[in-house]
């Protein structure tokens, strides 16, 4: 009998035979971009994110209008003057500034009729990210006339399942941005001041982390962070600084090429109805299955081999993770076939991954080339989010926090950041030899 716990996610169907083999190579779980098509708005992907992380959505066809009628009528009835809701009308709807009172109210821009499938697919990044995290409802402080409003649209609202995809590719990654969004939920007009860094940040590091850590399947291990080098967006990148030019940019772009092809591979290799696994899970199982998979896996890269005309040397092997290794190795080796269109393709999804997650984070620097950069905002942001909670942090436990979400940096740059909040006064010397240097958040 098969213990359910070591049983083989991989797709009882798997082709076995050349003319089985899809002929093109498929995308649809662990990451949102595609060849083409991903223009996004990030209002609608943060209107669809909250949507998931509340479980609310707007009942069909409630509009903006609806909503601004709706609270008139509620107010008017409460008002001793009624010239006064011309005041409020100016004050919170005619330029929708409501939408500051909470993140509640971002709900409308997750109506059918504000979203595309490029926006949907963005979002399903983030919310396969949080998982199972919920928030019920945020704690604002808000005044008479806006708690109104508030009431007005959760009549609106009813509740939505959410249904998980994928299992966490990255779950060291996924705590990080579960305990992020608890701390941020506790403080919602900084959520809403921030949301869009928040989730460009996470969008960028997603992508940088899974492509590091994307060929260390082999180790049936979940992934942890992996070193990425950036620096400060006004600092000086000179070539002596080893990490920052091998383990940083030039890093990121070499590793990006491995994610559209071992992920559409995956993609086959997915046992149909049921949540998506990372590779590495994938591999694991094999490995401690009980069920003999070695002959389907070897068939199939036998197939696969035959189907796009590939001459790569496949190593023999008595054990299933062997011939896991041979189909890693084959779908690597198609998109580096000149014969093919295939490279082409690949370099173009690179390209589509610095434009529109590594968007920002990116900078060239004449002679030393280009290198990964954190501006002040960003850094500001993380800060706030490792030390949450906490009123400080040692330093060196800040850059723990850092590290833990793919942001590393080298000693240089830890003096760089150390002047940063000297100039903007969030950091406090407990000794006059520097060794116990604290540093606060700004909210």
């Amino acid at each position: 009998m098969i213990n359910d716990q070591y049983s083989v996610p991989f797709n009882e169907n798997l082709a076995q035979t050349k003319e089985d083999v899809p002929n093109k190579n498929a995308l649809n779980s662990y990451f949102p971009l595609r060849t083409k098509g991903n223009d996004f708005e990030w209002d609608a992907v943060i209107g669809l994110v909250l949507s998931s992380l509340l479980r609310k959505e707007m009942k069909s066809k409630y509009s903006y209008e609806d909503f601004n009628h709706d609270c008139k009528k509620s107010l008017e009835e409460k008002l001793s003057e009624s010239e006064f809701w011309q005041v409020l009308q100016q004050m919170y709807f005619d330029e929708k500034d409501v939408f500051s009172i909470s993140p509640e109210l971002l709900l409308f821009r997750a109506q059918k009729n504000e979203f595309n499938t490029s926006d949907q697919r963005i979002s399903s990044l983030f919310i396969n990210l949080m998982q199972a995290e919920r928030v019920s409802q945020f704690d604002e402080k808000l005044n008479f006339i806006e708690q109104e409003f508030l009431c007005v649209l959760r009549a609106h609202l009813k509740d939505k399942q959410v249904k998980i995809k994928e299992e966490s590719y990255l779950p060291h990654l996924t705590n990080a941005f579960k305990a992020d969004l608890r701390f941020l939920s506790s403080k919602p007009k900084y959520l809403l001041s921030e949301f869009k860094h928040f989730l460009s940040f996470y969008g960028f590091t997603y992508a940088a982390q899974l492509s590091l850590a994307i060929s260390d399947w082999i180790t049936c291990e979940e992934p942890k962070s992996k070193p990425l080098y950036f620096i400060m967006d006004h600092e000086k990148a000179s070539n002596e600084r080893t990490h920052v030019k091998l383990h940083g940019y030039k890093l990121f772009s070499e590793s990006s090429f491995k994610v559209f092809p071992i992920l559409t591979m995956l993609e086959q290799l997915q046992k149909e109805g049921q949540a998506k696994v990372p590779l590495w899970k994938m591999a694991e199982k094999i490995k401690l299955s009980e069920y003999d998979c070695l002959n389907k896996l070897r068939n199939f890269a036998l197939a696969f081999r035959s189907q796009r005309n590939l001459d790569t040397k496949l190593e023999d092997s008595e054990q299933a993770i062997g011939w896991l290794g041979n189909i890693v190795k084959l779908t690597e080796a198609q998109f580096r076939d000149d014969k093919t269109d295939r490279p082409s393709i690949n370099k173009k999804y690179v390209g589509e991954i610095e434009k529109y997650l590594a968007y920002g984070f990116i900078q060239s620097r004449g002679r030393s080339g280009k290198v990964l950069v954190l501006n002040q905002d960003y850094t500001i942001l993380l800060t706030n989010l490792v030390i949450a909670h906490e009123d400080k942090l040692r330093f060196h436990e800040l850059l723990l926090g850092f590290q833990q979400r793919g942001i590393f940096v080298d000693k240089q740059t830890e003096q760089e950041l150390i002047k940063f909040y000297e100039r903007i006064g969030n950091i406090e010397r407990m000794s006059d030899s520097g060794d116990a240097v604290y540093v606060r958040k700004t909210i």
